[in-house]
């Protein structure tokens, strides 16, 4: 089952998490904005609660029928076959880099669980996000497999929220597991065709509210953590809630948005060390201007993503659900 209008968001919202790293990088060379100034630079960063929204509406519209195995199975077979190549790939790079090996971070960086005797990082840096959605994947699976579950975990959610005194009380009762439950409620509204109106105003807020709400600062680890993530929710989050429900009211079919959106889990895994090469590389010629290099990393890694996603991505997700790995539901 696919939206097509949530499909081609999926893009969109890969894209602008590319277009922030693209400004860090150049910003960190240059020493300035571009014509937009910094509003452009931190808008990208509403990238990754929109996915949070829309993994919280897909999940709930999807699982409608599934056991709690074939639904575990399915998410497995969607993040994993991509992932963990590149994982592997981060860890011994960082391993043969410092000289030993971190059990924690490879730990991590294999389960997606970050919550230890302290919180720790995936190697891959994007894939903080990803701790987040496995957390939300189990959650789900445990209401499918006994739906009056829902008030434990609820119960649990706000208790981790409120105590916050341990690595993983601060995981499981991080804010931004709300914005996957605003996912949840705006799957379970009825259509309203006015609703897509609130799509520029979600864009507004995020550029004007978002920088004054939830500056720039905050580390992997912090994200983890839940550090100043309140403002993350209020100037991202629900934006991103308003984003999500209009672009549910548009009837769309499917193109090429919505094919760039079936690339936009390999655009966001693979494009951080795209950004900051090519970024660096154009900031070496005089006079260049900001927006250009940003603009310029980016297309080339919308490109790169989607070659990889026909060459790798592609045959690894037909290989996963092949009839020997696939798990019906019952």
């Amino acid at each position: 089952m696919k939206i097509w209008s949530l499909q081609a968001l999926r893009f969109w919202a890969a894209f602008a998490v590319v277009l922030f790293h693209a400004y860090t990088c150049t910003i960190q060379t240059v020493h300035e904005f571009g014509v937009l100034g910094e509003g452009a630079a931190l808008f990208g960063r509403v990238g990754v609660d929109v996915f949070f929204v829309l993994s919280g509406v897909i999940i709930t519209l999807t699982s409608q029928g599934l056991t709690a195995g074939a639904f575990i199975a399915r998410r497995a077979q969607r993040i994993l076959p991509l992932y963990l190549p590149l994982a592997i790939f981060y860890l011994v790079g960082h391993d043969l880099m410092v000289g030993s090996v971190d059990w924690r971070q490879t730990f991590t960086s294999l389960t997606l669980w970050p919550a230890l005797d302290r919180m720790v990082p995936p190697a891959l840096p994007v894939a903080w996000t990803l701790c987040f959605e496995v957390l939300f994947y189990t959650a789900a699976a445990l209401v499918i497999w006994r739906p009056k579950l829902i008030w434990a975990l609820l119960a649990l959610f706000v208790t981790a929220l409120c105590l916050r005194s341990s690595p993983l009380l601060r995981f499981i009762g991080n804010p931004i597991i709300l914005e996957f439950l605003m996912g949840v409620g705006l799957a379970r509204l009825p259509r309203w065709r006015g609703a897509i109106w609130l799509i520029p105003v979600g864009l507004a807020a995020t550029w004007l509210l978002g920088p004054m709400v939830y500056p720039l600062g905050p580390s992997i680890v912090d994200f983890l953590n839940g550090d100043m993530a309140w403002g993350r929710v209020l100037g991202l989050g629900l934006p991103a809630a308003l984003i999500v429900w209009g672009t549910l009211q548009i009837e769309a079919r499917e193109g090429v948005q919505t094919r760039l959106g079936d690339a936009s889990y390999a655009l966001y895994l693979i494009h951080l060390p795209i950004v900051g090469l090519i970024s660096l590389a154009l900031c070496r010629v005089r006079g260049l201007p900001p927006d250009i290099i940003v603009l310029t990393a980016a297309a080339a890694s919308v490109a790169l993503a989607w070659r990889a996603h026909v060459l790798f991505e592609k045959p690894m997700l037909a290989w996963a659900r092949r009839p020997a790995f696939r798990l019906k539901a019952a």
